[in-house]
């Protein structure tokens, strides 16, 4: 009986009568040290309590020179994918070695069984770590962390919004968190922004569904963690961040929403860009790395960081 379906959510998970979850995609996990490019990576555990770990990813031949840090949120609506999976694995071995960073991706807790804000106070845990004195030597000695970027795809790139309020509030001691990249972020409203087609509104009810399973019991998605420019969600002005950079694909649903916060960023006052892929689909960069437009992504990605010049020491 435990294995019948409580609540189906095909393709992405299940929650079966006894409480469990059954993730039905973005399961499989690579270790560190696979990806056959000349960057070092390793997994650390920062709370073996809650299942909280990186997984760091060092280019290799840069001895004696600091490099800027981009801790990394996965995508997968905050219930699928890990920072152990092969496409994430793939692709921050890819970003580490084209945009000569530290990358530390993060694996949090997710959803169903830990609704928001739990994935938010894990990712936030990590930034935390970046700024204490347990801070692991393999990156308290390479990193440059007065050059701290957080991005995020798809749901990740929600999570980086949130990351910009919370570490607003924070008072830190090492860390400078100059920017951000969120690539087809996961937000939403109530408001109807734009006309659907029949065919779309299948995948409207899907998210409508998901935002129910990922939200605090109660809420609609105009809640702050949905909604990054509705009536209860603080201004923009106030994220920690001083540049931002925000990519949408034509093909997206999501392109709608995006282009809006990117509109109110440069209302805010925020430096902003926008980057469009028209003829590109949710998250293409990760099926396919070097398509002409995930790579001319990757590009912007890295000038974007490298336009951030090094603290003299």
């Amino acid at each position: 009986m435990g294995s019948e379906a409580r609540v189906d959510f095909f393709p992405l998970f299940r929650i079966l009568k006894d409480g469990s979850v059954q993730r039905c995609m973005g399961t499989e996990t690579v270790p560190p040290e696979s990806g056959g490019v000349p960057v070092a990576s390793q997994d650390i555990t920062l709370d073996a309590t809650k299942g909280v770990y990186v997984r760091l990813y060092i280019p290799t031949g840069a001895e004696g020179e600091k490099l800027p840090v981009v801790v990394y949120t996965h995508g997968g609506g905050f219930s699928i994918e890990s920072a152990a999976s092969p496409t994430y694995h793939n692709y921050l071995n890819l970003l580490a070695k084209e945009a000569k960073v530290i990358c530390v991706s993060v694996d949090y807790r997710r959803v169903p069984e830990h609704r928001l804000p739990i994935p938010y106070d894990d990712c936030f845990s990590v930034l935390e770590w970046l700024d204490s004195d347990t801070l692991h030597p393999s990156i308290a000695t390479k990193a440059d962390l007065g050059r701290c970027f957080i991005a995020g795809d798809s749901a990740g790139g929600n999570i980086v919004h949130r990351l910009g309020f919370m570490a607003t509030e924070k008072s830190w001691r090492r860390l400078c968190i100059e920017g951000a990249v969120l690539i087809h972020p996961f937000f939403d409203g109530e408001d109807k922004i734009h006309e659907l087609g029949p065919e779309l509104q299948a995948m409207v009810e899907f998210g409508d569904g998901l935002w129910k399973l990922s939200l605090p019991d109660g809420a609609d998605k105009d809640h702050p963690f949905s909604n990054p420019i509705g009536p209860r969600s603080p201004p923009l002005s106030s994220l920690v961040y001083r540049r931002l950079l925000v990519v949408v694909a034509g093909k997206d649903m999501l392109k709608y929403r995006g282009k809006l916060y990117y509109e109110a960023l440069k209302k805010a006052g925020k430096e902003a860009e926008l980057i469009i892929a028209e003829e590109e689909e949710h998250v293409f960069h990760l099926k396919d790395l070097q398509c002409p437009n995930a790579v001319l992504m990757m590009k912007c990605i890295s000038d974007f960081i490298a336009s951030t010049p090094a603290i003299p020491s």
